[in-house]
């Protein structure tokens, strides 16, 4: 059996001087940028992403470091950058197929006001909103707002791998408290998730609605873990056997507070 020796296997990734060079500087670059958004620390902030663990939330706003160090994993920022990618085409496209039905999240606010004092910004380069808000520690992204036969529907954009995408019949369990999280603080009552395969571009859609109840809970949470913080007292951690607290990053800590 033959086997390929390590410089042949470095040659076929480049053929001269230069292409090495280039090809090994461009690395170093994105290697650069990968310890640098690795060693970058979390806000004291709730995160929508992780809403559903109020043990998780309460880690946050305390300013807890988690476990270990993230690890630069260039492949992950790769992932991460296709689906800004894809959310800023998607975007683009129903801005321009919708018209006046593309509702901005300043418009929206100012015709329906909510409890909350809150500052809006957006970057130039994309179409989506960033809301933080004054009286609650949390701030996030809005994909966009579009309105039906006269209703108004948060959009929330998420994009995946192929296999994932395919097996999915309806929104993902992870992705539900977190638009429950911005709908109650919005004061939106329904959502559309958008997903797109990443690999070829097919694209699923459902609509999630939210009820009185929801709203409620979604309240008692933001109120219980701000509490939690303020008395130094760990809120409740989700059922043990949980899959998400395989993946945490504060499972340590989480154990020291039982």
């Amino acid at each position: 059996m033959a086997f390929r020796s390590v410089s042949s296997i470095n040659l076929s990734r480049f053929n001269s001087s230069v292409s090495c060079n280039f090809l090994e500087d461009y690395e170093s670059y994105l290697d650069k940028k990968s310890i640098e958004k690795a060693s970058k620390l979390s806000s004291k902030t709730f995160a929508p992403s992780s809403f559903r663990c109020m043990r998780k939330s309460w880690f946050r706003l305390r300013g807890v470091k988690p476990d270990k160090d993230k690890k630069p994993d260039r492949g992950l920022d790769f992932t991460a950058d296709i689906g800004t990618a894809c959310h800023k085409i998607i975007q683009t496209d129903l801005k321009d197929m919708l018209k006046e039905n593309w509702v901005s999240v300043e418009d929206f606010l100012a015709e329906h006001p909510i409890p909350h004092e809150y500052t809006l910004s957006k970057s130039e380069d994309v179409l989506e909103t960033r809301v933080e808000f004054h009286d609650i520690p949390i701030r996030f992204a809005v994909d966009g707002i579009v309105r039906i036969d006269g209703e108004y529907y948060l959009l929330e954009i998420k994009t995946s791998e192929f296999a994932a995408f395919n097996n999915l019949t309806q929104w993902k369990d992870e992705h539900e408290d977190q638009v429950k999280c911005y709908m109650t603080l919005l004061g939106l009552k329904k959502c559309l998730f958008l997903y797109q395969d990443r690999q070829y571009g097919s694209l699923k859609c459902y609509q999630l609605n939210i009820s009185e109840n929801d709203v409620e809970k979604v309240t008692n949470v933001f109120k219980i873990v701000m509490d939690c913080e303020k008395n130094m007292i760990a809120p409740d951690r989700l059922p043990r056997g949980d899959k998400w607290c395989s993946m945490c990053e504060y499972k340590k800590s989480c154990e020291t507070w039982g």
